[in-house]
């Protein structure tokens, strides 16, 4: 039950510090990142945070694109709407 306890911790504790790299100092991460193998909990936890942060960084531009698709859908409106109207 301990050493389950253990390799949870060992998850969570690489899981973290392999977000706040990539948050906050990714320079240090992609030196890092390559010792990372995965096999023991910690490098597991390690790699699972890059995804995850990575895939939280994906999902904050889709919206901002989102808007972008929107806007230029509304001019092309406009445009279509002045096509044969004399100033």
């Amino acid at each position: 039950m301990q050493e389950k306890e253990s390799q949870e911790g060992l998850y969570l504790k690489g899981f973290n510090d392999a977000y706040k790299l990539a948050k906050y100092q990714p320079e240090l991460l992609a030196k890092v990142q390559p010792s990372i193998d995965g096999k023991d909990e910690y490098g597991k936890g390690f790699l699972d945070g890059i995804k995850q942060f990575e895939k939280e960084k994906g999902q904050e531009k889709k919206p901002d694109q989102d808007r972008v698709n929107e806007l230029k859908k509304v001019r092309e409106k406009g445009k279509s709407k002045d096509i044969g109207k004399e100033i």
